[in-house]
């Protein structure tokens, strides 16, 4: 039986529960006016604006707010601090020593909207030790004095799936063109880099270099008066790498300085595992460089062959190596030599030198010594003993010793006692024979952050 009381106070009820849901409709809509987002009937945080404000929906849309974005958030910084000791004696030249520290910080964004990324490197190399009458050990500028600034300063940018354009200031490393990382800073450049990865197995790059800072400059000099070359245009590379995973790699690289040289590098590796524990690589290089155009550095042409055996197992590496450098000397004034022979002080790379290497590297973590590695190499190297192109036969003797912490807070720090002798004997033409001992000690750790 229906009371009159009963229904009017349910329906009173009813009326006031309408009122308070449209109440609460407008309170949320307000709300979403309030926090900025554009309602069309209605909204949703992850219909609109970059990735990084979009929200699942059991999170408040205010912490949108303080979401950074991807060019931050995946950002990263590596610190390497380096410290160096080099200590020389050369007969007939004043003896070279000095002691310095430092190393570079490199600061590198993520990608944003995936698309740029940028990235930046400041460096220093600090005077520890450095008599004025022991100068040119090459860990400072010139008088002994310290220097620093900034190396790298570029922006990566992607062109598609398979390509990226690299814009700016930047460390490259290629056979010829390369960080030559030997002293306390390496060598940078100045212009644009790319590479497409074709597949897999196989890339492709080139660059043009207007610009470079070698390893004690804090300007960035043109490429041709870094290389002696009276002249002022860019100096073009292209290039490719294979490596089918399969025992095979290799590349060729083709160099151009319009009016100064032309030069072709390439070189093949093939991997022979004799079983799990050992392998042999057998490795073949050649390089061709001869004037071009006007000839600004002058009527040159040279060629270098090498070839190398490499047997490595899991507790030693043995290296047997040859080259020879016939024609005009191939000229390097933009970074390291390739060479196999190329070792801590000559590069044995005259005109007319035939050299061959013998090289051991000993791991000593089977004679219970973690973390040590024992390495020395002997190179000898011969050349005319007449003529035009006479020079000293030579032999240089390396030793290597190395400790690298394996646990603990220094985790990753690096040891690196390395001493040199070379010996050489006087030509035909001349006493022009100069021995050379040294030593340097090593440090380098890295902490990425």
């Amino acid at each position: 039986m229906n009371q009159p009381g009963f229904i009017e106070s349910q329906q009173n009820e009813i009326v006031s529960i309408n009122q308070k849901l449209k109440g609460i409709k407008w309170a949320c809509l307000g709300m979403a006016v309030y926090t900025g987002f554009s309602v069309n009937g209605i909204s949703y945080a992850d219909e609109a604006g970059p990735d990084y404000l979009r929200e699942d929906d059991i999170r408040s849309p205010l912490e949108a707010d303080f979401e950074e974005p991807p060019v931050l958030k995946d950002q990263h910084w590596e610190l390497h601090l380096r410290s160096y000791f080099l200590d020389r004696n050369t007969d007939q030249e004043a003896d070279k020593q000095a002691l310095a520290t430092g190393g570079w910080l490199t600061w590198k964004s993520g990608y944003w909207w995936d698309l740029v990324q940028f990235s930046a490197t400041a460096y220093t190399s600090q005077k520890v030790v450095g008599d004025r009458n022991k100068d040119g050990t090459g860990l400072l500028q010139d008088g002994q004095k310290s220097y620093g600034g900034f190396s790298s300063i570029y922006a990566n940018v992607k062109l598609g799936e398979r390509s990226t354009l690299r814009l700016g200031r930047f460390e490259m490393n290629i056979p010829y063109i390369n960080k030559h990382d030997i002293r306390m800073i390496p060598n940078s450049f100045q212009g644009a880099y790319f590479v497409h990865n074709f597949s897999e197995k196989l890339d492709f790059g080139g660059a043009y270099i207007t610009r470079i800072k070698d390893r004690t400059s804090t300007d960035f000099e043109k490429g041709y008066d870094r290389a002696g070359i009276n002249g002022d245009d860019a100096i073009r590379v292209a290039g490719a790498r294979y490596d089918d995973n399969a025992g095979h790699d290799g590349g060729v690289f083709g160099y151009y300085a319009p009016d100064a040289l032309g030069m072709i590098y390439g070189e093949y590796n093939h991997h022979i595992d004799l079983n799990d524990d050992s392998a042999v690589i057998i490795s073949a290089q050649y390089t061709h460089q001869s004037s071009v155009g006007d000839e600004l550095g002058g009527d040159f042409s040279g060629n270098h062959y090498g070839t190398k055996l490499l047997w490595e197992t899991s507790e030693i590496t043995t290296t047997l190596a040859y080259t020879l450098y016939n024609g005009d000397r191939i000229r390097s004034g933009w970074g390291s030599v390739p060479g196999y022979t190329s070792v801590m002080v000559k590069d044995f790379n005259r005109t007319g030198e035939k050299a061959y290497l013998l090289g051991i590297d000993k791991d000593l973590a089977a004679w219970n010594l973690p973390g040590w590695n024992l390495g020395t190499s002997l190179t000898t190297g011969n050349t005319d003993d007449s003529g035009a192109d006479a020079s000293p036969d030579q032999s240089e003797w390396n030793l290597n010793l190395k400790y690298t912490f394996q646990n603990g807070p220094l985790n990753g720090l690096s040891v690196f006692f390395r001493y040199v002798e070379v010996n050489q004997k006087n030509s035909h033409v001349a006493k022009d024979a100069k021995d050379i001992n040294g030593f340097r000690i090593i440090t380098n750790y890295n902490i990425r952050f």
